[in-house]
């Protein structure tokens, strides 16, 4: 089968988030038996080609001028032309800012699937007053085949799209993290995009300012941020500088390092797709904070505190409880943790990926 995915992130970009991991954890075990072609966004520093694990990318978009955005808008507009040129059997499209859906299906020459990793317009037509909304209100109405990570996700979509066919598929864990030992660290760690609007990053350091500084252990914030100036000013405010440390992005051994040494992991977020940090860090037998709500709580195992919705100052007292657990309390969540996590297999995952989308091509022939 020829595949052909649109990714609106690109895996080597040092901004890159948590979809083309995804995307590339699946298709390096697919490209075994499948033709796989990756269309990204072009970036500072990013070849027009590349090949990785059997998998072709190809970077479409330039940068204008000293436009932050221009790579992501010309990477749009040039979308069309190279789904009419290229061969393909399948379509599989990851929803994108700032609509989420696009028109990319009335231009394939195949079956297309969306691949629902954003789905946030909403959030963005209320920041900057402009209906990108309606992307997720319409559009979603041109894709008759559909992945999602939740069944919050698929809840919502079929009310949108009462005729859908839609595959729950979730994130996988990196195996790796299942073989780190179980250490009770001496921090806390939060790991994920650096942002206040979805994130959460002012919830979390007002829960955290609550924390008696008696028993408080620090807080390391790991990630990368477009919003940096905003949170060292609030961390400035709060007078949490003693405490509180940006750590930048991290990856690979560094990341694993940072997750299994912790004592344990907030999620803070407002809005997810899914929650890949949770269950990264219950994979480490680390248990997490976080509010109570969908689709974070689905995807959250039982050691983990659920907090409701926005509320810091049960936040705070969550944060309180891990801190102040024994070492063999935390060791027994730790075990119920990882436990969890067993269920998020890569493999079994890109099995599942590979059944729904032989299903939808003989579902054309």
């Amino acid at each position: 089968m020829k595949i052909l995915h649109i990714d609106p992130d690109d895996i080597d970009n040092p901004l890159s988030g948590g979809g083309p991991i995804r995307n590339h954890e699946i298709y390096k075990r697919l490209s075994q038996r499948h033709e796989i072609t990756v269309l990204t966004p072009t970036f500072e520093g990013s070849t027009p080609e590349k090949i990785r694990d059997g998998i072709r990318y190809i970077r479409l978009g330039r940068k204008v001028r000293n436009h932050g955005s221009s790579h992501h808008i010309t990477f749009f507009f040039s979308l069309p032309a190279a789904v009419r040129r290229l061969e393909y059997d399948l379509l599989v499209e990851d929803f994108m800012p700032p609509f989420s859906a696009t028109l990319n299906p009335l231009f394939a020459k195949a079956p297309v699937i969306a691949s629902v990793q954003w789905f946030f317009a909403r959030q963005l037509a209320s920041q900057y007053k402009l209906p990108f909304h309606f992307g997720e209100r319409y559009g979603v109405r041109l894709y008759k085949n559909m992945i999602v990570l939740t069944e919050q996700m698929k809840k919502l979509l079929l009310e949108r799209h009462s005729k859908a066919n839609i595959a729950v598929i979730p994130n996988g864990v990196d195996e790796s993290l299942f073989s780190e030992s179980l250490v009770h660290g001496d921090y806390i760690l939060y790991l994920g995009r650096l942002d206040i609007e979805q994130k959460g990053i002012d919830l979390l350091l007002q829960a955290y300012l609550k924390v008696p500084e008696s028993i408080r252990l620090p807080l390391y914030l790991v990630g990368h941020s477009f919003q940096k100036p905003l949170i060292d000013k609030l961390i400035d405010e709060m007078g949490l500088q003693p405490w509180v440390s940006l750590v930048g992005k991290v990856a690979g051994e560094e990341k694993r390092r940072l997750i299994s040494q912790s004592r344990f992991v907030c999620v803070s977020s407002r809005e997810e797709t899914f929650g890949m940090v949770i269950t990264e860090a219950c994979a480490s037998g680390k248990p997490v904070i976080l509010f109570d709500k969908a689709p974070m709580n689905e995807v959250a195992s039982p050691a983990c505190i659920r907090v409701p919705a926005f509320d810091v100052d049960a936040y705070s007292r969550a944060i309180q409880t891990f801190i102040n657990l024994s070492a063999q309390q935390m060791q027994r969540k730790s075990l119920v943790a990882a436990k969890w996590a067993q269920q998020f297999c890569w493999d079994d995952i890109a099995n599942q990926q590979e059944m729904f989308y032989q299903s939808v091509v003989e579902e054309q022939l």
